[in-house]
C-alpha cells in the first residue's frame, strides 16, 4: 500500500540508465513522490527516470554523490517533506524495504535509520569488506555509538537532523560526515537489517583508492580533534554542537580543510600515543576526560594500540594488492583487520 504525507524518496544518480527506472518504479510502489538528481549524466538518466515516474532535478557536470545530496535534501524540504529515504540508483538496495524504515521511524522519529547488509557478511566483496570493518571501527567512535554498516547509502533522514549540522565535505565523504556529526551531537542512530544485491555487472562509481583514502583521512582528522576536545574539556561527550564547532574549524575554506587532513595524516599516530597517555593520567587522577570514549563501552586500550598499527595496515595492504595481482592472494589484509579491527561493540 502507498503511504503519503511528509515522506519522500530521494535518489542521487549517475549514468544509471539502466537500472534508475526500476528503482524508481520499486519506490513508488510505497510512496507517493520520488525525486532523482541526475549528476551531469552523459547517458539517459534523467529521461528514463522521469518516464518511471520520478521528479528530477539536472547538474549540467558531475559534481559527486555529496552534492547531489544537499540538492536533493534542500528539494524536499522545499516540497513539503520533512522526513527521505535515500537510496542508490544502482539496483543494490531493494526498494521492497522502504515500509521496513518507515516502521523504525515510527519508533523512533529522531533517529537517522541506516540500513545493514552486515547480517550476511560473506556476501559483500571482501576487499570492499575489509574497509567497511576498519571504517565501522573508527566511525563508531567518533559518533560515541554503535552503527552496524557505516558505509550503506540506504538510509532514513529527519530532515531536521540534517539541517542541525554543516555538510562541508564531497562526494562520498558526506554520509560519513554527516554520520559522525549527527552521532557526535547526541542524536540517536539505529541499525536496520537490509538485503543488498550483488550483481555480477554491477556499475559502480565508488573509487575504492582514492575515495576510501578520503574519507579515511576525513575520519581519522575527526578524531583526533574530538579527542584533543574530549581530553582538555574534562565531561564532554558530545564535541560536535554545530556549524562552526569540533572539526569545522578546520574546514572554513577547501584549502584549510585540505591542509590540516594532510597534516593529520604524519600526526594522527604520534598524537594517538599522546591521547593514550593521556586518558591513562586521567584515570588516575580521576578526571572524568574523553568521555565520549570511556561512554562507548569499548576496551580504550584497544583503541590506542589499533591506531598506532594503521601505518602497517597500509604496508599489509599493498602487499596484498601486490600478491593479488600475481595470482598469489595472500590474504593477509583480512586476517590483521579481523584482529586489529574487530567489532568492539559486541
Amino acid at each position: 500500500m502507498k503511504e503519503s504525507g511528509p515522506v519522500c524518496v530521494v535518489i542521487p544518480a549517475y549514468n544509471a540508465e539502466e537500472t534508475v527506472g526500476a528503482v524508481v518504479r520499486g519506490a513508488l510502489a510505497f510512496l507517493e513522490e520520488v525525486i532523482v538528481c541526475d549528476d551531469g549524466s552523459t547517458d539517459a538518466t534523467a529521461r528514463v527516470a522521469e518516464d518511471a515516474g520520478a521528479k528530477v532535478i539536472r547538474v549540467t557536470e558531475n559534481r559527486g554523490k555529496g552534492h547531489c545530496l544537499r540538492l536533493l535534501f534542500a528539494e524536499a524540504r522545499k516540497r513539503g517533506f520533512e522526513v527521505v529515504i535515500a537510496l542508490d540508483s544502482d539496483g543494490q538496495h531493494d526498494p521492497a524495504d522502504i515500509p521496513r524504515f518507515l516502521d523504525a521511524h515510527r519508533e523512533d522519529p529522531r533517529a537517522v535509520i541506516v540500513g545493514s547488509r552486515m547480517g550476511d557478511e560473506d556476501a559483500i566483496p571482501v576487499h570492499r569488506r575489509n574497509s567497511m570493518l576498519v571504517a565501522r571501527f573508527y566511525i563508531c567512535l567518533a559518533a560515541n555509538r554503535y552503527i552496524d554498516d557505516t558505509q550503506c547509502g540506504y538510509r532514513l533522514y529527519p530532515l531536521s537532523v540534517v539541517e542541525s549540522v554543516a555538510l562541508r565535505k564531497e562526494r562520498y565523504v558526506t554520509e560519513t560526515e554527516l554520520l559522525l556529526k549527527v552521532g557526535d551531537s547526541g542524536i540517536p542512530i539505529r541499525s536496520l537489517p537490509i538485503r543488498a544485491v550483488y550483481l555480477p555487472d554491477q556499475k559502480t562509481y565508488f573509487r575504492s583508492v582514492p575515495d576510501v583514502a578520503a574519507i579515511s583521512v576525513y575520519v581519522i582528522s575527526y578524531i583526533m580533534v574530538k579527542w584533543w576536545n574530549e581530553g582538555t574539556r574534562p565531561g564532554t561527550a558530545w564535541t560536535y554542537r554545530g556549524a562552526g564547532t569540533g572539526r569545522d574549524v578546520f574546514s572554513r575554506t577547501p584549502s584549510i580543510d585540505r591542509m590540516f587532513e594532510c597534516a593529520m595524516v604524519p600526526l594522527c599516530i604520534p598524537l594517538s600515543g599522546l591521547y593514550g597517555l593521556w586518558y591513562g593520567f586521567s584515570r588516575l587522577a580521576g578526571l572524568p576526560a574523553f568521555q565520549g570514549l570511556r561512554g562507548c563501552g569499548v576496551p580504550v586500550g584497544k583503541v590506542f594500540t589499533s591506531t598506532m598499527l594503521l601505518p602497517l595496515l597500509l604496508g599489509i595492504s599493498i602487499i596484498d594488492l601486490l600478491g593479488n595481482r600475481i595470482g598469489l592472494r595472500p590474504g593477509l589484509t583480512s586476517r590483521f583487520v579481523t584482529k586489529w579491527y574487530p567489532n568492539l561493540w559486541k
